[in-house]
């Protein structure tokens, strides 16, 4: 576990024990500062998710009912940063196939499919918490896993509008490298990891509060 992993989970710690209106927002925001310094991979995202459900999880001193609220409230910030992540994730690669000279149409597809696989990855460590928890926090995380899995979260609405909107576009993309003979650039990964956090942390500052632009991740597909 990282330093910065470790601060996470205090802070997320912290804002679940802190105003329960306002434990949404807090830990939505930690989250996207967290991710916003990181690749934006699927190693780091579950990093970071496995940091803010300990953390929700951890020092709750309330009634078991409030517990479980306020646990379920961390849910859904994190639900809605990955959601901002996803969304990050596809103006990146819709940037990057501007550049194709710059970023392979393999690095592209790679970070796609762990984009495709992201909603999944989310619901499956949320199940994984729910084992290691008790009483109403137990049964809360995993009501919000099978709620996902049937219902669909706000992630999973953003994933599904990445892949669906850019599958045509690789493909397109690995026609002309192919036809072109581009010759991509050694730290590809890097550069793709750059676009993303950049992308991130201007969704980031939309989402504050009081700046109108809170409703792009909020969705859940089940309501």
């Amino acid at each position: 576990m990282t330093e910065h992993t470790k601060r996470l989970e205090a802070d997320v710690q912290a804002a679940v024990d802190s105003d329960p209106s306002a434990i949404a927002e807090r830990v939505r925001a930690l989250t996207l500062e967290a991710l916003a310094h990181g690749r934006l991979d699927a190693g780091q995202m579950k990093e970071v998710m496995g940091a803010v459900l300990r953390g929700a999880q951890q020092g709750i001193e309330r009634p078991d009912g409030e517990r479980a609220a306020a646990v379920g409230e961390a849910v859904k910030g994190l639900d809605q940063a990955l959601a901002a992540a996803a969304q990050a994730t596809r103006l990146a690669v819709q940037e990057a196939l501007g550049r194709s000279g710059e970023v392979s149409r393999e690095t592209l597809k790679t970070r796609l499919d762990e984009l495709g696989g992201l909603e999944s990855s989310f619901l499956d460590i949320l199940a994984e918490a729910a084992k290691s928890a008790s009483g109403r926090v137990r049964t809360t995380l995993r009501d919000l896993a099978e709620h996902g899995r049937a219902s669909g979260t706000a992630v999973g609405g953003q994933v599904q509008e990445a892949v669906s909107q850019l599958g045509r576009a690789l493909a397109e993309l690995a026609r002309e490298q192919v036809d072109g003979g581009v010759r991509t650039l050694r730290n590809e990964a890097g550069l793709f990891a750059g676009l993303a956090a950049g992308m991130l942390r201007g969704i980031a500052d939309r989402l504050q509060p009081g700046t109108g632009g809170s409703r792009g991740t909020d969705g859940d597909r089940g309501e």
